[in-house]
């Protein structure tokens, strides 16, 4: 079967053999000519012919593309430049993609063409699979990776930000963090976000990771504190509602996250660095920083001092490191909401506010650290304001505090001295207490640093002025209870009620960047805080000395302390020839009983007589009638039978002394004196449990009555400056000063022994050392004895009465510790410190021979010792004498 096909074409095919396209190659090698060859101008060539080649064959739509950086238009676009623009602005400029690679065959590759030629401007996807390539993730059998799209991805992202659990990460109690949840057999998960850098995405992510966990730990953080026992103090309560406020305030800003995909990434992250500074800030206040585990957290402070200055110093160190304004902002409301309590506690202490409760409760009121004490407390130092100053927080000044300390004293002895004065009592001139941090603030306050309203307070009575001004004055009647509702909602509020959400966005909005020229740093400010309270405590502190200054109180200062140098210092001459005539004798009679009806009748009814003889030791220089029983010490009865009337009867000289008219003309100054037979007193002093005991129980021993003091009652708002301490420095003068007199009352009675007969009738040379030693001692004791009262005494304590006017002391604590330095003077002149401990030695131990000599002349008088035997005891003592002098 033959089978005929018909003619594939009916026109000949000559007349086409010229119109089919030429196919040429796409590379050609050009063939080498028989000449020498010059590789230069080859390589030109060839480029030049390959340039050519690739411009007629590239489409049209391309052909802008086509053109390379180092091509100029006019190789393919004529002599015209502007035919260039002309041309791409009719046919438009379609980029096209010119990378060749597996994954541009799929069909969701963009063909659309990067900005650049570099790969990390490619889209996700392309950047991604040539990372991969070119670093290829290792495989860890103990990793699992998890591909995340961006959508799923931000979605986790925001319910972190809130702190809460996502699908991709889970809240770790354990470590109070969000992690990446394992998987069911136990492998741990690596995410890989959309085609995104490994890397950059593990530091995007710990930023909102860093975010939410922060938030989280300072929610649970304020949950604690607000389950905290009631006894905590206001502070504690006040800082936990700051910190849940400004929480609240972040978490709210934070519910903003943008739910569109794709996110910005680099803005997203940039956006949230506020917040991660706000939060780390607060977390390291709080310490709940992630540096540290649950079980590393430090203990929170309980006491409000050093809460206050924890956060005083976490604000201060943001300052000085130029924070960002919203940090500082935030820990500067939280420091002013949480010392609001405190800074009011501390007015109500000093009277600030005119109330001063002393029925109260101390905790009521007073914080730790300014314990008030009770009415015998009293420092024993130096110092009679030796508080523990580290009591107050960071921001008060360790001057500041010893004023408010000074000024919590002087309130109560004022309180005492004078209920009724001005101080004491409300001032609605004063303004409140509290942090301030605008300009306009500082500077209202530095204008007016004692007479400041409240600036809050200013603004809200001209609010309710202009209100009550624009309805047209107050209405007294019904009509004006509806008044109310005519006012939008909201206004009738003060600003301590529209919530605290509202005060702390406003406070926040309203604070400065930086502090006031006025007060550059937080120190100044403090100050300027501080100063109407440093002013009031400065006049409570002058309002008490001058009472204790002014001649017409009873309290009048100066006149109790002449009470004092008269009688504990003995400087009256009345008082010391009384005292003398009731505890000493200079008489050579060893059976003189004082010429009191009193000693006869004792000694009759004893079966004594007056020229009796007794065994005992003669104790020379003592009054025989307080030896009487022959057993030391005295009883109290016979004490006060020979000290009955020693003070009553010589305060008519210290009227004398003081001025009689002066004291007459004064109301105070009489209560004063009349006062003194009451608040003057001798005092038995227990007998020493150690080696000094048997020293106090030998009548002829020189501390025979140091069992005897002279003690002084004042009044209860001068306690203050005549304080236990001071007393016990004039009764160490006392005690040295009784020593000294009974001392120069033996060596007037061994005068008396030698100036008519020999002690030594035989021994001549004895005699002639006797009257040496006398001669001596005697000079020594009476340079001492006119020593002590007017250059140690006088020489110290009058200069100090007359500095006793009002501006010369700033408080009655300076002037109690200027009295307490004068006493120490005293006893320095005296040689009784124990820095003298050498000196003062040598000076009593002469003291004490000079008595031991007269108790010898005495017991050679009483023929008690034999002549030879007394004249070896009378070189011991003459040449230990004399030792001590020249050592001393």
């Amino acid at each position: 079967m033959n089978l005929t096909l018909p003619p594939l074409l009916d026109h000949d095919l000559g007349e086409y053999k010229d119109e089919l396209l030429q196919l040429l190659p796409r590379f050609f090698i050009p063939r080498l000519q028989d000449k020498p060859q010059d590789p230069i101008m080859d390589a030109l060539r060839i480029e030049r012919e390959s340039k050519t080649f690739r411009h007629e064959e590239s489409p049209p739509k391309l052909v802008i593309t086509g053109v390379k950086a180092q091509e100029s238009p006019q190789d393919f676009l004529g002599d015209d430049p502007t035919f260039f623009w002309e041309r791409a602005a009719k046919e438009g400029v379609r980029f096209q993609s010119q990378i060749r690679s597996w994954d541009s065959l799929r069909p969701s590759f963009s063909q659309v063409a990067s900005p650049g030629p570099f790969l990390s401007e490619q889209s996700d996807s392309t950047f991604a699979a040539a990372r991969y390539y070119v670093n290829p993730l290792l495989q860890d059998p103990a990793w699992q990776l998890s591909h995340v799209s961006m959508r799923e991805f931000s979605i986790s992202i925001q319910n972190i930000l809130v702190g809460n659990s996502s699908s991709l990460y889970r809240w770790e109690s354990l470590s109070e963090t969000f992690v990446i949840p394992s998987t069911a057999d136990g492998k741990k998960v690596f995410l890989v976000i959309g085609g995104k850098d490994d890397v950059l995405m593990q530091s995007f992510t710990n930023r909102f990771l860093t975010i939410g966990s922060l938030l989280r730990r300072l929610h649970i953080f304020t949950d604690d504190l607000r389950r905290r026992s009631r006894t905590e103090h206001q502070s504690i309560h006040s800082f936990a509602h700051a910190l849940s406020t400004c929480i609240e305030n972040i978490r709210l800003r934070l519910s903003k996250f943008p739910a569109r995909t794709p996110l910005n990434t680099s803005a997203l992250f940039l956006s949230h660095e506020e917040f991660k500074d706000e939060l780390e800030a607060i977390a390291s206040l709080c310490g709940r920083s992630l540096d540290c585990g649950p079980s590393e957290y430090p203990a929170f402070p309980s006491q409000p001092e050093v809460l206050l200055s924890r956060i005083y110093d976490q604000l201060q160190y943001h300052f000085e490191r130029a924070s960002a304004p919203s940090v500082r902002a935030m820990l500067a409301h939280i420091f002013t909401v949480t010392s609001g309590d405190y800074l009011q506690t501390i007015s109500r202490s000093v009277g600030y506010y005119g109330s001063f409760a002393t029925n109260r409760p101390k905790s009521t009121f007073i914080p730790s650290g300014l314990d008030l004490g009770d009415d015998d407390d009293q420092e024993d130092g130096e110092s009679v304001s030796s508080d523990n100053i580290e009591g107050f927080p960071n921001f008060i000044s360790s001057d500041a505090s010893e004023i408010l300390i000074r000024a919590r004293k002087s309130l109560k002895f004022l309180s005492t001295a004078q209920p009724d004065h001005h101080l004491l009592q409300s001032s609605a001139s004063r303004r409140r207490v509290a942090w301030f941090w605008s300009d306009e603030e500082v500077s209202a306050a530095w204008n007016s640093k004692n007479d400041l309203v409240d600036l809050s307070d200013a603004v809200e009575k001209s609010a309710s002025v202009s209100r009550s001004d624009s309805d047209g004055g107050t209405d007294s009647g019904l009509l004006g209870q509806f008044k109310v509702f005519s006012l939008e909602p909201g206004t009738h509020f003060p600003p301590s009620a529209q919530g605290a959400e509202t005060t702390l966005q406003s406070f926040l909005e309203n604070f400065p960047l930086h502090l006031s020229l006025l007060t550059p740093t937080l120190s100044h400010l403090s100050n300027l805080v501080l100063s109407p309270l440093i002013t009031h405590c400065t006049s409570v502190s002058g309002a008490l000395i001058s009472l204790l200054l002014s001649p017409e109180s009873h309290l009048h200062l100066h006149s109790h302390l002449v009470l004092l140098r008269s009688y504990l210092l003995l400087t009256l001459p009345a008082f010391t020839r009384r005292l003398q005539a009731a505890l000493f004798s200079d008489s050579d009679d060893w059976n003189f009983e004082g010429s009191t009806v009193r000693a006869m009748a004792k000694s009759t009814h004893n079966g004594k007589t007056v020229s009796g003889e007794s065994t005992a030791q003669w104790a020379v220089g003592l009054g025989l009638g307080l030896a009487e029983r022959d057993s030391w010490p005295p009883g109290g009865s016979d004490l006060s039978y020979y000290l009955r009337t020693v003070i009553v009867d010589s305060l008519e000289s210290v009227l004398d002394v003081t001025g009689r008219d002066s004291v007459e003309s004064s109301e105070g100054r009489r209560r004063i004196f009349a006062e003194a037979e009451f608040r003057l007193g001798f005092v038995i002093r227990d007998l020493p449990a150690g080696s000094g005991r048997e020293r106090w129980l030998n009548p002829s021993s020189i501390e025979a009555l140091d069992f005897l003091l002279l003690d002084y009652k004042p009044p209860p708002p001068l306690d203050v400056v005549i304080t236990p301490d001071v007393l016990s420095k004039h009764q160490r003068i006392f005690s040295f000063t009784l020593r000294l007199l009974r001392v120069q009352n033996a060596l007037a009675a061994l005068f008396r022994m030698t100036r008519e007969s020999q002690l030594f009738p035989i021994l001549t040379s004895a005699n002639n050392l006797l009257l040496r030693f006398r001669f001596l001692a005697q000079s020594f004791v009476s340079v001492i004895a006119s020593h002590v009262p007017d250059v140690a005494v006088r020489g110290n304590v009058d200069p100090f009465l007359t500095r006793l006017t009002p501006g010369t002391f700033t408080d009655v604590f300076e002037l109690a510790n200027a009295y307490s330095d004068v006493m120490d003077d005293v006893l320095s002149a005296c040689l009784l410190r124990s820095s003298q401990r050498t000196a003062g030695d040598a000076l009593r131990g002469c003291m004490e021979l000079a008595l031991d000599l007269c108790v010898l002349a005495g017991d050679r008088k009483r023929g008690r010792v034999e002549e030879h035997a007394a004249m070896s005891l009378l070189e011991d003592l003459h040449t230990s004498f004399v030792g001590r002098w020249i050592r001393w």
